[in-house]
């Protein structure tokens, strides 16, 4: 899948798996919701996206969810806005820890408004936000105030 095939007006969708703990020593930076899945779990998450072929994806990497979509935005050409309180996260982790960890597991991906889920079960998916003009990350919070979460692009590459 295209990290770069997303267009403004697509839905931004978070499949994650929220099981699991912070990896010793690493709390609030890296969540470790796979060193104890089985093969098939792991499978089914890692096999997800090429099953359900999103218009982009982009697995959530050092650069946390919202630096991941930035880059998904970036190479898009457009920018984003995630929901902050329909984002998927582990009970007890706060929003800032989990927005900017590693994850053991995480797609972000772009495609129709009601595509269909990734089938990553254990991971769950949610729909969170939108491709929109421009460029950057805003985060969009309950009460409907946006702040800038990523100016400009990540990566400087641009668009792909």
């Amino acid at each position: 899948m295209p990290g770069g095939g997303g267009r403004p007006g697509q839905r931004v969708r978070l499949t994650a798996d929220v099981e699991g703990g912070w990896r010793p020593g690493y709390t609030g930076r890296q969540w470790d919701s796979t060193s104890w899945r089985r093969t098939p779990e792991l499978r089914r998450m890692i096999d997800a996206v090429g099953r359900a072929q999103p218009a982009a994806a982009k697995d959530v990497s050092m650069a946390g969810i919202a630096g991941t979509l930035g880059m998904l935005a970036e190479a898009s050409g457009c920018g984003a806005v995630l929901d902050v309180a329909a984002v998927p996260r582990p009970a007890g982790v706060s929003t800032g820890d989990w927005l900017t960890c590693f994850p053991g597991f995480a797609m972000l991906t772009a495609d129709e408004p009601g595509a269909a889920a990734l089938p990553a079960g254990p991971a769950v998916g949610v729909e969170c936000g939108d491709l929109v003009p421009g460029r950057g990350v805003a985060l969009r919070w309950p009460d409907g105030e946006l702040t800038e979460a990523v100016g400009d692009g990540v990566t400087g590459l641009g668009q792909a």
